[in-house]
């Protein structure tokens, strides 16, 4: 007996210990406090942001991971410029890619004050990179859940989450979902276009079940690999799936009352990020950060939609 009580007194202080060593490594890798903003950076951002036009402000941004061999850079600094993004464009939902452990520590330590991610112990730090953050202080979550495709490459990426919120203000709901589909690899075209296609399906299926479960508009909101078919897209950008996806749900870039883009990339511009739109909405402005002050952030310009609900 004596035995065991030890044997248990050890294992307990092992636990605290890796525990430990946890939270430390979380803060210290999530700690952007010494990272400088690019000269001129912040005041750039405070002059081009604006106040939302809709009932409901909803953003999709592609992080580009850490990784050296992805083409990444040490998310540290580049995450200072996108908290600070988020404080001054106040986003109401954000669909992250490509979130990785990096990334992770830096945005939960550093998150402005009232904003949430949903189920953070799922992902991050456990490999689950495509994610969804809130402003708590404006919506109430209501409804969450998320799924792996059940084609995929990559189950870190290659998956789905989706949320139900409620407008605070206004008592309206409505729901999220974000995603990251595969893509195309050289030599391998075909097999992933059937991925792709299943990963189509299977995201509009949810879209339409949410819908009609809860009754209220749904956002599909992620970084799709497709383009739209445009002179400029090439084959590789695979723009069936967006004629899929399009010939279902309204491209809320292509509705919106006013559309807005920085200097670098035209709003029009063939995209893989897109936030298309089910159900009864309007959309009142798109956007799209493509001022080169944003080109050191990621290898995707953020997107947002302001939405009458």
């Amino acid at each position: 007996m004596a035995s065991f009580k030890k044997f248990m007194v050890i294992l307990i202080c092992f636990i605290l210990l890796i525990l430990v060593v946890f939270i430390i490594v979380f803060l210290v890798r999530g700690n952007i406090k010494n990272e400088k903003l690019p000269e001129g950076f912040d005041e750039k951002i405070t002059k081009s942001a604006f106040e939302k036009t809709g009932d409901v402000r909803i953003m999709s941004s592609n992080l580009l991971v850490h990784y050296e061999s992805w083409g990444g850079k040490p998310a540290k600094s580049r995450s200072k410029m996108y908290i600070a993004l988020l404080e001054k464009y106040k986003p109401d939902v954000v669909g992250l890619q490509e979130m990785s452990d990096s990334w992770f520590c830096c945005i939960m330590n550093n998150l402005p004050k009232g904003y949430k991610m949903i189920n953070p112990l799922t992902t991050g730090a456990l490999v689950r990179m495509t994610s969804m953050i809130y402003n708590s202080d404006t919506l109430e979550l209501l409804k969450s859940g998320e799924f792996t495709y059940s084609k995929c490459e990559n189950k870190r990426l290659r998956r789905v989450v989706w949320a139900q919120f409620k407008e605070k203000e206004s008592g309206k709901t409505f729901i999220v979902t974000n995603t990251h589909f595969s893509l195309l690899f050289d030599g391998k075209e075909e097999e992933f276009a059937e991925i792709m296609r299943t990963q189509a399906n299977e995201l509009s299926n949810l879209i339409y079940k949410l819908n009609n479960e809860y009754s209220c508009p749904v956002f599909s909101v992620g970084d799709y690999n497709t383009m739209e078919d445009k002179p400029e897209t090439q084959e590789i950008d695979i723009p069936e799936i967006y004629n899929f996806l399009e010939s279902k749900f309204v491209d809320t870039k292509y509705e919106a009352e006013t559309k807005l883009c920085g200097s670098e990339v035209s709003y029009d511009y063939p995209a893989w990020d897109h936030i298309f739109r089910y159900g009864n909405a309007k959309t009142k402005t798109f956007c799209l950060l493509s001022d080169s002050y944003f080109s050191d952030m990621s290898d995707h310009y953020s997107i947002f939609a302001d939405v009458e609900i």
